[in-house]
């Protein structure tokens, strides 16, 4: 991999990551002149940097005698340093070449994108106090600092919080809090480290993931508006417990000057319809709203009000009088749809109103369009469609005649607008069951198939209008499967890789004699995968089998669908799974055994445990005396918090470890 190719894999990684920061349009003048202002202070600062390195501090002479001259060793880089870059410009690196390059013969402006790849604790770990111009390129000419605690262990949160953070706070220019599973209890100390916001002065991306605050939201709404470089907002999954209303919040995000991109995914932690908000954005573009709906009526007033809008990704619902048409008078810019829909009749109505979509993607249940409905309406209202994705899922009316009305579905694609104009394939697929487990689904997808989570049954039929299906039989694209069949040969035969595979919930059927077997066989084809999901009839099969499973790279074990008893949790301890294991979530029979799992798997951080109320007697207590039970015999390096089950019939104990 070139130097050239890794940079360029690093900014296409980049926008994955923190979303679209493109600046608002304002006119190419406007653009132009920014661009040159731009390099204008990239040519200062690299005159300013040489300046630095040539005036770096002296030692001062030394009285004592200077001692004799003895041979010089080769120079070697720093063990910390030859690591890294190993790992990501092995053409560089490799140890053969050592002796004729030292890695600090690099230019100023390489080491300043190479630190682009690292963590920042990484970062600092191995480039900061090494020498004075790695200090200098650190802390003066390295202005994107990006701090997430998404996924940090918590003495590396602490570390970076502490002691780096003072040092580089007008240098940060995203930040990512999340209280999941990987890090709970982290909202704890968002008010400790972060009393202000305004602290980080050229902010541009902020980003919260299910975090449990009580006046997080308050002070949002207030400091947002002072980041004047803020242009990317995320609120996922989240529980603001505030007096502020979400129509305010609307209108106080659309009154953010700069902000491109928002992505709201929960912010009361319930369903939340959107209302529509009073004020006009003058800059945002993106806009992905979840956990939640979007009434059409709503629809004309959201993109009256955000003029710029080119991206949008909703759930749509229709609450209007069946066959009333939408009161529209203008066509808008939007380019970019992603919608969930449950309509009716409005759906034929509103893509006259959208004739700039270049792209769209559609997912459907219960109401669906067939091939010479969606035909007609590309034809006539969305000339300038290039991309087309759709996901509808349906049933079939009568179960012994699914095959037959499959096929009057496909044939409906098979004209030659969807064969040759663009060569839109579809592909549908049932399952087989009885008539007494009720209608089959159908699911039919054009392809390639971009779902990035997917179940596999055994009984699986598939048929499409591709003239060679196998082409895009394949899972290259799935990040999460749902697994029930490990031994389908039929099915495996057609899938090329799994190598983008990063969860995998796996279902035992107690037709197989040994189960873990077929998992080894699998899990032996995904090279990436991160989380293993378990899910077993606790009256049928045990998970012991499953602790001699092998593989290097899961960090994440789900076995909370199955009680634990003291044996089991120590066979866990001392297996390969357990040893690696970074993120644990399981349910137990005794409290006790919590103090085991945290002492004995050195590797873990943290720790979600299920605990049942009528297997501890220690639950008949008050929810006080457990806090006081935890807070007592936890290492006092951990902190922890309660979720108090359903009707009191358990507890749920998130445990941020190290």
């Amino acid at each position: 991999m070139t130097l050239q190719h890794g940079l360029q894999q690093h900014t296409v990684l980049r926008t994955q990551q923190h979303g679209p920061q493109q600046q608002s349009q304002h006119g190419s003048q406007q653009q132009q002149s920014q661009q040159g202002s731009q390099q204008e202070q990239q040519q200062g600062s690299q005159h300013e940097l040489q300046h630095d390195l040539q005036h770096e501090p002296q030692p001062q002479p030394q009285p004592h005698p200077q001692p004799q001259p003895q041979p010089q060793p080769q120079p070697q880089p720093q063990p910390g340093i030859l690591i890294h870059a190993r790992q990501m410009f092995p053409h560089l690196t490799n140890p053969a070449n050592w002796v004729k390059m030292n890695l600090e013969c690099l230019a100023n402006e390489i080491f300043l994108d190479l630190f682009e790849y690292f963590k920042i604790e990484d970062l600092f770990h191995t480039f900061y106090n090494v020498n004075y111009r790695f200090n200098i390129l650190l802390l003066k000419y390295f202005h994107s600092y990006h701090l997430d605690f998404q996924s940090i262990s918590k003495s590396n949160s602490h570390v970076t919080c502490t002691k780096y953070l003072p040092l580089i706070r007008n240098q940060i220019i995203s930040l990512r809090f999340s209280d999941d599973d990987n890090t709970p209890v982290q909202s704890k100390y968002i008010p400790i480290y972060f009393p202000s916001f305004l602290q980080l002065s050229h902010l541009r991306a902020l980003s919260f993931y299910c975090i449990n605050s009580s006046n997080l939201m308050e002070r949002l709404i207030i400091e947002w508006h002072q980041l004047p470089y803020l242009t990317n907002l995320s609120i996922i999954n989240c529980n603001f417990t505030t007096k502020i209303d979400f129509h305010t919040v609307i209108n106080s995000i659309w009154s953010l000057n700069h902000l491109v991109y928002c992505y709201l995914n929960g912010i009361y932690g319930t369903w939340t319809n959107f209302i529509a908000p009073d004020v006009t954005s003058v800059s945002m573009q993106y806009l992905l709203f979840e956990s939640g709906c979007m009434d059409w009526n709503v629809l004309p007033k959201l993109l009256k009000n955000t003029p710029y809008l080119r991206s949008l990704n909703t759930d749509i619902i229709d609450y209007s009088e069946p066959g009333k048409e939408l009161s529209v008078n203008t066509t808008f810019t939007l380019t970019r749809l992603n919608v969930y829909m449950r309509v009716t009749t409005s759906t034929l109505f509103f893509w006259k109103y959208l004739p700039n979509l270049s792209h769209l993607t559609v997912h459907m249940e219960r109401f669906y369009l067939d091939g010479k409905q969606w035909e007609y309406i590309i034809r006539t209202y969305l000339p300038k469609l290039k991309i087309f994705r759709l996901y509808m899922d349906l049933a079939a009316d009568d179960c012994n005649q699914i095959e037959e009305y499959v096929d009057r579905l496909l044939n409906s694609f098979r004209s030659s607008f969807w064969l040759e104009e663009h060569q839109w394939y579809v592909r549908s697929h049932w399952e087989k069951m009885p008539e007494s487990k009720g209608w089959p689904g159908i699911v039919l997808t054009t392809l390639p198939s971009r779902i990035n989570r997917s179940g596999i049954l055994s009984s699986s039929c598939y048929r499409s209008t591709c003239p060679d299906d196998n082409v895009y039989n394949s899972y290259d694209h799935v990040e999460h499967l749902d697994l029930k069949d490990p031994a389908n040969d039929e099915l495996w035969s057609h899938v090329f890789n799994l190598q983008k595979l990063r969860i995998l919930t796996f279902y035992a059927d107690k037709q197989y004699d040994h189960p873990e077997n077929e998992l080894q066989l699998l899990l032996d084809r995904m090279p990436n995968l991160h989380t293993l999901e378990l899910c077993l009839d606790e009256n049928e099969n045990e998970y012991k089998p499953f602790f001699n499973l092998k593989h290097n790279s899961i960090r994440c074990l789900d076995f909370a669908h199955y009680t634990f008893n003291r044996e089991e949790c120590e066979i866990l301890i001392h297996s390969q799974l357990g040893q690696k294991c970074e993120v644990l979530m399981l349910s137990i029979k005794h409290l006790d055994d919590i103090l085991q799992l945290i002492n004995q798997l050195r590797n873990l951080r943290s720790l979600k445990i299920r605990l049942l109320q009528n297997e501890d007697s220690l639950l008949t207590s008050s929810e006080n005396e457990l806090n006081e039970w935890l807070t007592l015999h936890l290492p006092s390096i951990c902190d922890f918090r309660i979720h108090n089950g359903i009707m009191n019939f358990s507890y749920t104990f998130y445990v941020w470890i190290r």
